[in-house]
């Protein structure tokens, strides 16, 4: 399976201390430059950015469409979305709504941070999704009451 991500899910998941759940489900994540420098780079001596082994960056090679996206989306979207149709990625993993209508547009199959979490609830790898959701909440991360309250629901939490 071939799974590329952007860097929000990165730094969510790392900030609630959940970026080993990529590894567990998915083995091998890729990721463009563009994330790297984001989160590695510019992100060195914050929250996620030391990227575990199993994250892998990837060179994207259609600078074009990179470019192209870079009118509507920011640089680690772009790339992302670029990266996943290079690679014929099973799965992106993106968080921006703008980022993700735009990748569906392109056939590309999407998951955000919450739908990590999901498939780690559903492979029994976390208990609850509650406590995870609440701990995005506390460190900073904004996360839409509706698909908060959806998330409950759906889980009988």
């Amino acid at each position: 399976m071939i799974i590329v991500s952007n860097s929000t899910p990165l730094i969510s998941l790392s900030k609630i201390g959940k970026i080993g759940l990529l590894q567990n489900i998915f083995g091998k994540v890729f990721i463009p430059d563009a994330v790297y420098n984001e989160v590695a780079v510019q992100g060195q001596g914050r929250v996620g950015w030391n990227l575990p082994s199993y994250i892998k960056a990837k060179h994207v090679t259609n600078t074009m469409a990179s470019h192209f996206l870079q009118a509507q989306l920011d640089y680690g979207e772009s790339e992302a979305i670029v990266l996943a149709k290079e690679m014929n990625a099973d799965l992106l993993i993106l968080d921006e709504k703008k980022a993700r209508r735009i990748a569906k547009l392109n056939g590309i199959t999407v998951i955000g941070t919450i739908g990590v979490l999901q498939k780690a609830k559903d492979e029994g790898i976390i208990k609850s999704m509650r406590e995870c959701m609440d701990e995005m909440i506390q460190s900073g991360i904004w996360l839409d009451e509706k698909l908060y309250r959806f998330v409950l629901e759906q889980n009988n939490e």
